[in-house]
């Protein structure tokens, strides 16, 4: 193949141009995400149980924590009695 002429061969040039400005970050401000705005009445409150484990009052906490420990030994026992009944009739 011949070599061809100055300005002939402008196709090559073209596409390589066209590919180092599609990778250029784009300076289009139409896609920025705005940041959503919370107003007072949307943001959600604590809940009853976290309102006690965060009271200032010291009995109120420990009514909470007291009340939790026994769900807790609740929850463990009746789970180890299901796991039982499982292993039984398998």
């Amino acid at each position: 193949m011949s070599k061809k002429e100055n300005g002939e061969n402008t196709e090559l040039e073209n596409a390589n141009l066209e590919k180092q400005e599609s990778e250029l970050p784009s300076t289009n401000n139409e896609n920025k995400i705005e940041p959503e705005i919370v107003s007072d009445s949307e943001v959600e409150e604590d809940s009853f149980t976290e309102k006690w484990k965060n009271n200032r009052f010291l009995l109120i906490r420990g009514t909470y924590y007291l009340l939790h420990s026994i769900w807790m030994v609740i929850m463990v026992v009746g789970g180890f009695i299901a796991w039982l009944i499982a292993l039984l009739f398998i």
